[in-house]
């Protein structure tokens, strides 16, 4: 570390590492601000982006009950996505104008197709969000991984040592949860219809891959630097690591079965 960062950097990873933390209208050193603007952009496209995916599931959600329980999802990921973008804002970001001029509502039409960890847009949602949810299994299977997968990610930013995005995360998390326990419910009723759980072990198939690019590159330089920095407090692999564990811990005892992955396959 000492090789490649010099002695202002040094110090504040001492300093974050000590427990120093940073508030709501502090002056941030540049270095730390440039990396927690990347992660709060990162963050609130991708809530952007993966409300649109879900809008228009409230209409062909398969009763009234569940397009009631979509709808909710939908305000949730909104209201997740005005929060961060308030963040940015009082960074000093202009998260007005990327909205206007970017098409978070944009989707692959292709359906098995892997772009790997590409970005495909002038924007910074986690690459998963660029798929189309096409069927009412794979808006489930969303839910049961991509939720997941993000509160995993956000248990972290629990810790943040930027206290606003700390308390944010807060009413986040408890959002994500709920989410989750949708997915949880709806994966379980597929697996075990006779009559679903073929084609639902092979969207998983499909999602699978896509789901374990949104941790990122095992070895990620950048990512090493968010934990010094206390945006983070897990590699890419640890997280991603408990994330397969406990899937497979759920889907076992309904019979399915999830494909191996290997980052080295994946397009770049």
């Amino acid at each position: 570390m000492s090789e490649k960062y010099g002695a202002a950097e040094l110090k504040l990873f001492d300093e974050i590492e000590k427990g120093r933390t940073f508030d709501r209208g502090e002056t941030l050193p540049a270095f730390y601000k440039e990396k927690l603007i990347n992660l709060l952009w990162m963050q609130g496209d991708s809530e952007y982006s993966g409300c649109m995916g879900y809008v228009p599931w409230i209409d062909k959600a398969p009763s009234v009950t569940e397009k009631v329980l979509v709808a909710q999802i939908v305000k949730d990921e909104m209201r997740h996505a005005s929060v961060i973008y308030k963040l940015l804002n009082d960074l000093g970001e202009d998260t007005t104008s990327h909205i206007a001029n970017t098409d978070m509502a944009y989707k692959l039409e292709e359906d098995e197709v892997n772009i790997g960890f590409k970005r495909l847009k002038e924007d910074f949602r986690v690459n998963i969000f660029y798929y189309n949810i096409k069927y009412w299994t794979d808006f489930n299977l969303f839910n049961f991984l991509m939720d997941r997968a993000a509160g995993h990610q956000l248990e972290d930013t629990l810790k943040s040592s930027f206290t606003p995005w700390k308390e944010g995360i807060a009413g986040i998390y408890k959002e994500e949860i709920m989410h989750v326990a949708h997915g949880d419910k709806w994966i379980k009723i597929l697996a075990e219809d006779p009559k679903e759980k073929d084609f639902l072990q092979k969207r998983l198939n499909l999602w699978w891959p896509r789901v374990m690019n949104v941790f990122g590159g095992q070895k990620g330089a950048t990512n090493d630097v968010y934990v010094k920095l206390g945006l983070k407090q897990r590699t890419n692999q640890e997280v991603r690591t408990t994330f397969i564990q406990e899937i497979k811990s759920m889907i076992a005892p309904l019979g399915l079965t999830i494909p191996e992955w290997k980052e080295a396959e994946q397009p770049r």
